[in-house]
């Protein structure tokens, strides 16, 4: 991210010159609480390098080390291919302290196949828990042998409607987040979701996708707020996101 770099912040401390500052850092907040401190990096240029800066972010006092099994991408290229989970698990066997895998869970199944292929301690998601909150449940139900009774998307997607209005959350952010269970965002990859070629006409039909903007420069006040609403009824109807 553009900010990240011009804060020098983030990925862009990766670098072999600011990993003292790193070090300090990370030895300065595990001295100063009691509670443990956790770290999260992304891959360095090699897997020794990187399984070096994890040696020291655990020596510095890092309790629990997330690993994001890609490197740094470019402002242009966000990310760089598959994340690599060999180089995960050499890291998780290089520590001794608990290791978490970040990168390519996008369904139930990914997570039991980085915990295989990676040892690692546990699963972080970002775009894969953005299009389906309840990704965790359904791999728990999978492994037990388990169907999902009813729709969890539907239920999970009520939910939050539920739990925005009741903690007043802003109206674009409800917007964003029940496309993004809908499978209307292309930003987490709606591909996964088997209603994607129908993505563009539920999105005119619930009237979620982007409008042009207004010549005054604002949007109806109300719109927003009906749309949302028109999206919960209709969720209420369907038995499934899919019959939307």
């Amino acid at each position: 991210q553009k900010s990240a770099a011009e804060g020098h912040y983030g990925s862009y401390l990766l670098e072999k010159r600011d990993w003292k500052l790193v070090q300090e850092i990370v030895e300065a907040m595990s001295k100063s609480v009691k509670i443990p401190i956790s770290c999260k990096i992304r891959l360095l240029q090699t897997e020794s390098q990187t399984i070096e800066f994890a040696k020291l972010l655990e020596a510095a006092g890092c309790s629990l080390l997330a690993v994001h099994g890609r490197q740094r991408g470019s402002q242009r290229h966000g990310r760089k291919g598959p994340a690599d989970l060999d180089q995960i698990a050499a890291i998780k066997q290089a520590l001794s302290i608990p290791v978490i895998a970040n990168g390519n869970v996008r369904t139930p199944e990914d997570i039991w196949i980085n915990l295989e292929k990676t040892k690692a301690d546990g699963i972080m998601s970002a775009e894969g828990l953005l299009a389906n909150p309840a990704i965790f449940k359904e791999a728990l139900l999978l492994r037990e042998g388990k169907c999902c009774e009813g729709n969890l998307l539907r239920q999970v997607a009520l939910e939050y409607l539920d739990l925005a209005q009741e903690w007043e959350v802003p109206l674009d952010v409800q917007e964003q987040h029940v496309s993004h269970i809908l499978g209307l965002s292309s930003s987490t990859g709606g591909a996964s979701w088997q209603h994607r070629k129908t993505a563009a006409e539920k999105s005119k039909e619930l009237s979620l996708e982007s409008k042009p903007a207004d010549p005054e420069g604002e949007e109806e006040e109300d719109s927003r707020p009906r749309r949302l609403w028109q999206v919960k009824q209709r969720l209420h109807e369907c038995k499934s996101t899919e019959d939307l």
